[in-house]
């Protein structure tokens, strides 16, 4: 059994970095300004992009144009919160349309939470989306009925 804190810290990232690369679901990060500065690689299976091709979009633009209104909603909401001093926001969640790179869209539902410095202060928002096109599909055939 290995003790160093340190060799404890690298099994942990590499562990993180696997779990990262191999699950379905897309992890991003968005700083305050509204910019991606992290995409893990499953977005290129999920959207068609490269991480580093998202990370060079204003994060809004990943979103298809009828869902942009509720995601600038979101998110403003968010930091006139931070605004009115609090530093503990509930995880948001909200089914949106992203864009793929063949043109078309994905839905998604995303789940988001603002993260904090230990001086209270807004450091960036941190998401997942998954993809539900089976889901929205099949719920459109029930209502379709």
């Amino acid at each position: 059994m290995n003790n160093n804190p340190l060799a404890a810290l690298a099994g942990s990232m590499d562990l993180l970095k696997k779990i990262l690369e191999t699950t379905q679901d897309v992890y991003w990060v968005i700083d305050k300004t509204g910019r991606f500065v992290y995409v893990s690689p499953s977005v290129v299976q999920q959207r068609g992009y490269t991480p580093e091709e998202v990370m060079n979009m204003p994060a809004l633009d990943s979103i298809h144009e009828s869902d942009r209104q509720t995601a600038q909603q979101t998110f403003t909401l968010g930091l006139e919160m931070i605004d009115k001093g609090l530093t503990r926001l509930p995880a948001g969640k909200v089914r949106l349309r992203q864009t793929h790179k063949n043109g078309g869209f994905v839905w998604t539902e995303v789940v988001s939470e603002f993260f904090f410095n230990e001086e209270r202060e807004f450091m960036f928002v941190l998401g997942v989306s998954r993809n539900i096109n089976e889901l929205v599909a099949a719920e459109q055939r029930l209502n379709a009925c």
